[in-house]
């Protein structure tokens, strides 16, 4: 019987800013400042925040306030790799990003987090061992759909660390892995890491070595269950072949 295909479903994060940015204070019935805007954002006070308009250029926060609020546009959010500092770049729906204001992940970010069971997670809890990362949603399509195939991965590779990173709260992302049967340990309520990994399309497999350093970053995207079938097989030719590299490389360089 053929496959039946599901619904493409768009996966990209996008932040909805428009509508907070037109939000007035109850209390004082004027626009929201910067500084409210940062607390909206959930940003400590010492992150810097910068914003940029629509030629990728710095503005300042009331231009970038204005600029969002005309129609077909959209915030790409870029936070550096420690956390400390975030950028926020206006963009037309459908148009050119702009360049990366801070120096690309080469590593896994540290971190400390709280999986689904309650316990700590930390990037250097993860070293010692290859550590593949699923970024995914509740409500994106293709990330259901490689549930079962990632499963069957993992389960195949106990030399490695399986971690499945979601901007979903934990009631959300505990309903899908029951749904679902997923089972990879999971940590939710992760948008700040997931920013300072630079995951912006859904699902995004990323693979780091024993010492934490990134090797590559793969998006999914399958459309039905026959697509699905190959999620595995081509899973397994991308670890392998980025794992088999830095091997040669750190065998030449003398590293252990």
């Amino acid at each position: 019987m053929r496959a039946m295909r599901l619904p493409a479903v768009c996966c990209l994060l996008l932040l909805a800013i428009a509508p907070v940015l037109a939000t007035e204070s109850a209390a004082e019935g004027a626009p929201r400042t910067e500084a409210a805007f940062r607390n909206a954002m959930g940003l400590a006070q010492n992150a810097r925040l910068s914003f940029r308009g629509l030629d990728c250029g710095p503005v300042t926060y009331e231009a970038f306030s204005e600029a969002m609020l005309a129609p077909e546009v959209k915030s790409d959010v870029d936070r550096s790799i420690d956390g400390t500092a975030v950028t926020l770049t206006v963009r037309r729906r459908g148009g050119n990003s702009c360049p990366a204001p801070y120096p690309p992940v080469t590593e896994m970010p540290p971190f400390e987090l709280r999986d689904l069971a309650g316990k700590r997670v930390t990037a250097g809890s993860l070293k010692g061992k290859p550590t593949l990362m699923n970024f995914y949603f509740a409500q994106c399509v293709p990330c259901i759909l490689e549930v079962g195939p990632i499963n069957r991965y993992a389960s195949q590779h106990p030399e490695m660390n399986f971690l499945a990173v979601t901007f979903d709260e934990p009631a959300v992302a505990r309903a899908f892995v029951d749904r679902y049967r997923f089972r990879w340990r999971v940590v939710p309520g992760a948008q700040e890491f997931i920013e300072r990994v630079r995951v912006k399309k859904y699902p995004m497999m990323v693979l780091f070595d024993s010492r934490g350093r990134l090797l590559g970053m793969k998006p999914g995207g399958v459309r039905d269950e026959l697509e699905a079938a190959n999620v595995a097989p081509q899973l397994t030719r991308w670890v392998d072949g980025l794992l088999r590299v830095n091997q040669q490389e750190a065998g030449a360089l003398g590293e252990r």
